[in-house]
């Protein structure tokens, strides 16, 4: 029943998870822009849009979970403990997103270290906590359901409260606790844009994999049970380079705001640079140890001697795929998430799906046909990426992002008072102060401190 229940939410979670995953770049162009007051609305918008529709999911999964259930082949009694749990578990999923969208924020504004280590903290906590539950007290799932539920309302109180106590929420207070996010039409409007490409990607990728799911149970149920187990290396494979995207699409983001194209596009290089060198190492790691780990993954022996045949594909397929998965997010620190999820699914739909479903139906191979067709259609994918992502005019895009993060009202105090000092004024000589250092066009420095400032629509403008 749990298994079945995750299922079905989870289709519906990974859409509207996109709205949460929106926050990590346009809160860090904010951030990046000085715009306090837009980043803290980004954080309040993107919880409340979030519960908002989670509300009638809730709802509509509570209705029709049990006859799934019954149309899917399970007993009675399974329908209708899934039905009760249901109304338990999109709960959790709702907690579950808002603490993810504090833990996001935080690593926005440069607290990532103590957002690893909550969530860690966390996680521990409430596993060890279920486990005694279910273990010892040999609990039923929806009184282990409560103690989940209770479990995510005390880490968002206990997160929440600790933020706030230590002063790093009060840059943000205007936008997070004052102003109603939802009555600001423009950001609510960037933040749909944003998000939506990222929800729809979601939903596709898990329905490709689905896909080839359904292509390996067409070979037997033992080619399917070793395709399902395979899922798990992919997605181990993935969390080793997760955390590089993410910090390229944090950092990249935050200097495209902050006005630094040329630092935005250095961290870009490098972050791919380093995916590839971690992937490699990943890779190497990972084959050293094909005859191994198939025996970590399953007893039966006949599922261990398919799973090692597949492992050098799989390796080779782990390379493009977390190139890839950096590039993407590269792209996305641009505010580029629609072009780059519409070409990762063109790539998708017209180049994996068709060889997949040739190699599978028409000439009969095994899983090394559906692995081949993804490391192809990956590799067409990070090649299109990574060509978008090195003809990238980094300077325009920073001023883009810099014009759409622009606050009605300034917020920054030397802002004002420079503003104020230049009012009425076209051009003048200024001394800039020591700790601003402007690039140049070509992505230098001034080497010395003797800027010239330009009144350009009530913004002043340096240049050496």
């Amino acid at each position: 029943a749990y298994v079945m229940v995750d299922i079905f939410t989870g289709i519906s979670d990974s859409f509207l998870g996109g709205i949460i995953e929106a926050l990590s770049s346009l809160g860090s162009m904010a951030y990046g822009a000085r715009n306090y007051e837009l980043a803290g609305q980004y954080l309040q918008g993107s919880i409340i849009i979030y519960v908002i529709c989670e509300i009638p999911m809730m709802i509509f999964w509570g209705i029709v979970t049990d006859k799934l259930i019954l149309w899917m082949g399970f007993d009675e009694s399974v329908a209708a403990l899934a039905a009760s749990f249901v109304w338990l578990y999109m709960p959790i999923q709702i907690m579950e997103g808002i603490n993810e969208a504090f833990l996001d924020f935080l690593e926005v504004v440069d607290r990532e270290a103590y957002a690893n280590s909550i969530y860690c903290i966390s996680s521990v906590f409430e596993t060890i906590v279920v486990a005694f539950f279910a273990i010892k007290m040999n609990a039923s799932l929806n009184f282990i359901g409560h103690v989940m539920l209770a479990s995510e309302i005390l880490f968002f109180f206990f997160n929440v409260v600790t933020i706030y106590l230590i002063g790093w929420l009060e840059k943000f207070e205007t936008g997070l606790f004052t102003k109603f996010a939802l009555t600001n039409r423009p950001a609510m409007e960037t933040l749909f844009k944003t998000a939506l490409p990222l929800s729809l990607g979601s939903v596709f990728f898990n329905a490709e994999w689905e896909i080839f799911l359904l292509f390996a149970s067409m070979l037997g149920p033992a080619e399917a049970a070793t395709w399902a187990i395979l899922g798990f290396v992919w997605d181990l494979f993935d969390s080793t380079t997760e955390a590089l995207a993410d910090a390229a699409e944090v950092r990249c983001a935050f200097q495209l705001g902050k006005g630094r194209p040329a630092l935005a596009k250095l961290s870009a290089h490098k972050a791919m640079a380093m995916a590839l060198m971690m992937s490699l190492l990943v890779t190497t790691v990972f084959m050293s140890l094909r005859n191994v780990i198939p025996g970590w993954l399953t007893p039966d022996g006949t599922l261990q001697y398919m799973l090692a045949d597949l492992f050098p594909l799989v390796g080779l397929g782990n390379i493009t795929m977390s190139m890839g998965s950096v590039a993407w997010s590269v792209i996305g620190a641009q505010g580029q998430y629609r072009p780059a999820t519409f070409l990762a699914c063109v790539c998708s739909v017209f180049i994996t799906i068709p060889i997949a479903a040739i190699t599978t139906m028409s000439f009969r191979i095994d899983l090394q046909g559906l692995i081949f067709a993804i490391v192809v259609g990956y590799t067409i994918t990070v090649t299109l990426l990574f060509t978008a992502v090195l003809l990238s005019d980094w300077e325009r895009l920073s001023n883009e992002i810099q014009d759409k993060m622009a606050s009605k009202v300034e917020t920054d105090e030397d802002t004002e008072s420079e503003n104020s000092s230049y009012e009425g004024r076209e051009s003048s000589s200024y001394k800039a102060p020591g700790d601003i250092r402007m690039q140049r066009r070509e992505g230098g420095y001034c080497s010395d401190d003797s800027y010239e400032a330009t009144l350009i629509h009530d913004r002043v403008m340096y240049a050496c």
